[in-house]
């Protein structure tokens, strides 16, 4: 049965956490995060008070699952874990054709799961979770920009659910085989602003690589004007390579698919998802009842910390890339 998480900001009583993952789990949240759970009780104690007291968040998960990922986000500095926590609620209302209804059932949703574009191989022997897109399965003569965003934010989110991508991040395989001009030419200019500034600053994701192959030459300017909006951090965590064979020898074999020699059923892997899916919907449909005043945070998406411009340092980032 899955749990239903209330949404009062200053509830009666709030639920006791209890870490239940691996060592190698506790390990990297106590290195990496400065986790343990004097920290941990203390933060969410925290949390939970500025929470209580915010004038203009009216409705909020207080729940430790929900709370934990934006302390992980950064690293239990709890000022910027509720910054964290603002800006993600204040960009769900702002753009909720975006980011919120984000029901599996939809069929766009359900079209583009049974299409595999995406797939979570697993997690790694360095507790990363592993996840693979396969660009070209996009069906671009049906979908544009917006269902190929709300799509990537259901993932995101029901991602976040897993205390395992919390602690240990996650890493992005991305096969471009076959991908056609028609695939990079749905997204506009203020698409790209919205949907990478949620990347980059609102939604509480730890990326700890992403690999591409085989991306054509011909959208390597369209992939730097996406990139211009990513942060310099973002853009360093990129590598791309010449083939797919080579990208694969990134993965442990473990979790390497059958397409790449490995043992990894993707279809399999796609179904276990879609039911995880399904147990989740709920959950997932339940963040829209969050609320926030969002009139005051009106002026929040003008403001940009990095450079927007398509210019020579931005295409230098990109100098290790091999190309197609």
């Amino acid at each position: 049965m899955e749990n239903q998480y209330s949404i009062e900001k200053c509830p009666v009583r709030y639920d006791q956490y209890e870490f239940t993952l691996s060592d190698v789990y506790r390990k990297i949240a106590k290195e990496e995060l400065r986790e343990d759970d004097e920290i941990r009780d203390q933060s969410l104690s925290q949390m939970r008070e500025w929470i209580a007291k915010h004038p203009y968040i009216r409705k909020c998960r207080t729940d430790a699952s929900f709370l934990l990922r934006f302390l992980r986000f950064r690293k239990y500095s709890v000022p910027m874990a509720c910054e964290a926590l603002e800006r993600y609620l204040a960009m769900r209302q702002t753009f909720p054709q975006w980011f919120k209804n984000l029901d599996c059932n939809e069929p766009t949703m359900r079209e583009m799961l049974k299409d595999v574009v995406f797939t979570k191989l697993g997690e790694d022997s360095d507790g990363r979770t592993v996840i693979l897109f396969r660009f070209a399965r996009f069906n671009v003569e049906k979908f544009g920009a917006l269902q190929e965003g709300r799509f990537t934010a259901l993932l995101i989110e029901t991602l976040l659910e897993w205390e395992e991508l919390q602690i240990g991040g996650f890493r992005v395989f991305v096969d471009y085989t076959d991908s056609v001009l028609k695939h990079y030419g749905v997204w506009g200019l203020s698409d790209m602003k919205i949907f990478m500034d949620a990347i980059n600053r609102s939604y509480p994701i730890r990326i700890r690589e992403i690999h591409g192959a085989k991306f054509p030459k011909f959208a390597v300017s369209l992939l730097n004007l996406l990139l211009s909006f990513a942060s310099p951090k973002l853009k360093d965590r990129i590598t791309c390579h010449n083939s797919v064979e080579d990208m694969a020898k990134q993965c442990e074999t473990s979790l390497r698919p059958s397409e790449w020699g490995g043992k990894c059923d993707l279809m399999e892997l796609n179904q276990r998802f879609m039911n995880h899916l399904k147990d989740r919907r709920e959950v997932i449909l339940a963040l829209d009842e969050m609320d926030i005043d969002i009139a005051h945070y009106t002026t929040l998406w003008k403001q940009t910390t990095f450079d927007t411009e398509v210019d020579s340092g931005a295409m230098g980032s990109f100098r290790k890339l091999d190309v197609d």
